[in-house]
């Protein structure tokens, strides 16, 4: 799940660097790419429409992670998913068949973020922290990000990458 969500975050923050390029015109906001908006529920901001549905698609991989259903789990990947840890990049099969041996029984997810590319991009990062007894005595705080893009009418993860933290923000 960590592969995945590594993989979509970096392609939708490759596809909002390509987005955000326009040439400036002399007619006011007329076909600009206005700049992506970025939600916080950390704060006790409530996030709405997509916004809301993606924070909960990236918990309803979590629970597929923690009960090791690996084709429910591919279920949320887009084919082309790629995901990014710090033993490398996997493909969306190698992302798939790693929840089978690692994953946490139990975490927390907090300090949501998601900011819309688009009606159809979307990045959501946030904070991974594994109870104490799932993993020794100080758990591996993470900072995750997510690259969610709407294909077929579904949304899909593409991107993930997680990143271990030191200070636990």
């Amino acid at each position: 799940m960590r592969k995945v969500c590594v993989i979509l975050v970096a392609s939708l923050a490759l596809a909002a660097t390509c987005m955000g390029q326009s040439t400036p015109t002399s007619q006011p906001d007329s076909g600009r790419i206005k700049p992506p908006t970025a939600t916080s529920t950390s704060t006790g901001v409530s996030a709405t429409g997509d916004e809301a549905m993606l924070i909960a698609r990236e918990k309803e991989v979590w629970e597929l992670i923690k009960k090791k259903d690996a084709q429910g789990f591919a279920a949320y990947l887009a084919e082309d998913q790629l995901y990014i840890n710090s033993q490398g990049a996997h493909s969306k099969a190698e992302t798939v068949k790693g929840i089978a041996a690692e994953g946490p029984s139990d975490l927390t997810l907090d300090d949501w973020k998601v900011i819309m590319i688009d009606k159809d991009a979307a990045i959501v990062t946030y904070r991974a922290t594994p109870k104490a007894e799932a993993c020794g005595p100080e758990p591996a705080v993470e900072r995750n990000s997510t690259v969610w893009v709407k294909r077929g009418g579904k949304w899909l993860a593409v991107f993930h990458q997680d990143t271990m933290l030191t200070s636990g923000k």
